[in-house]
């Protein structure tokens, strides 16, 4: 960038309780104003039902933002219906002002991603084609950018763990407390959908119930398959439901948990795995959007197959039988979150894409 960026304008989704992208902006906003004097404008937007005034209103919203001096704005579309289109036009806004923006695209939806191939292709170039930079969570993703026709700098990036999360947090004070052979806590902690793969996981646990006795299910979140989850579990043992958690109390979760479990369809890159790391749980995923780009199997924890509860009932029961494995994947993970993933860490990365030096 040629003038000094002194004030970014970025719309987040307006949600009762934080998802991936106002999780990821909440950490980076403290950690940037430890040495930045870019001033940043949130406006919140979406979410608002079945109400149908409400495109137009986010539309008017962001129209009167970008009437205050505004240097530069990062948008945050996901490859999913709504936010695509809603910060689309946001983009075309941004066009006619002539207001230089960032595409900042977070979540991803494989059946959404080939209409954009079969249907919206011109339109992805007509509005995030105009973007000085698009920045995505993977390799996969940068090249579809590029597939669809952008002609500009496309960044893999990562989300990060909020750097305030661990501020008390002890990886060998945790070792020292952990009794595997008493109990293990197996941690889900996310958006409750049926694509995070949470109906598989506690038909593993089920099986799993069986042959160890000294094993827990924690499962937290709330999300559209809440009910249809609280139902499910209702009658069966070693489970808890805990609901949407954040603050201390997502830290102590993570910090009382042993193995960290989340097997999604799909994603861009999920904020909760980067977090349970940095609180040294080994992690059983799927390989899926960011996690392709750096996850360690058989060191990082362990890759499971896309909605194959057997192959998640194996892969579990070899870390349940390996409590040295518990260990040293949890270190592990806690050192390269340290270096990696942290807050106060990707922000001054980032602040590069900004400025531009």
């Amino acid at each position: 960038m040629k003038h000094k960026i002194k004030k970014v304008l970025i719309p987040i989704p307006n949600k009762i309780y934080k998802g991936g992208i106002c999780s990821y902006w909440s950490a980076m906003f403290s950690s940037f104003a430890k040495f930045s004097d870019i001033e940043f404008e949130i406006i919140k937007v979406g979410n608002r039902g079945k109400n149908i005034f409400g495109p137009p209103l986010d539309q008017w919203k962001f129209h009167k933002a970008c009437d205050t001096n505004i240097d530069m704005v990062i948008l945050n579309p996901t490859i999913e219906s709504k936010a695509f289109f809603r910060e689309a036009l946001f983009a075309k806004q941004l066009i006619r002002k002539k207001i230089p923006f960032i595409a900042f695209f977070h979540a991803w939806n494989n059946d959404f991603e080939k209409k954009i191939t079969e249907k919206y292709t011109k339109f992805f170039l007509n509005t995030y084609g105009h973007a000085i930079k698009i920045i995505t969570l993977s390799l996969e993703a940068k090249e579809k950018m590029i597939e669809w026709g952008y002609k500009g700098e496309v960044i893999v990036e990562t989300t990060v763990v909020d750097s305030r999360l661990i501020k008390n947090f002890s990886l060998d004070k945790k070792f020292q407390k952990q009794d595997l052979s008493k109990k293990i806590q197996i941690l889900f902690l996310a958006r409750m959908e049926k694509e995070k793969g949470i109906f598989e996981l506690i038909d593993s646990f089920k099986k799993l119930y069986i042959n160890f006795n000294n094993i827990e299910l924690v499962l937290a979140g709330k999300g559209t398959a809440y009910n249809d989850v609280k139902t499910y579990v209702s009658d069966l043992k070693g489970i808890r439901l805990v609901g949407h958690i954040e603050g201390e109390e997502k830290a102590k979760l993570f910090k009382e948990s042993d193995i960290y479990c989340m097997a999604s369809y799909s994603e861009g890159l999920p904020i909760s795995i980067l977090e349970a790391m940095a609180f040294g749980l080994p992690i059983i995923t799927t390989s899926v959007g960011g996690l392709k780009d750096f996850f360690m199997d058989n060191k990082m924890g362990y890759i499971t197959k896309v909605k194959d509860r057997d192959d998640l009932e194996r892969v579990l029961t070899n870390l349940l039988n390996n409590h040295k494995k518990i260990v040293s994947m949890g270190q592990f993970n806690f050192e390269y979150a340290q270096e990696h993933l942290m807050s106060d860490t990707v922000s001054r990365i980032f602040n590069v894409h900004l400025i531009g030096e």
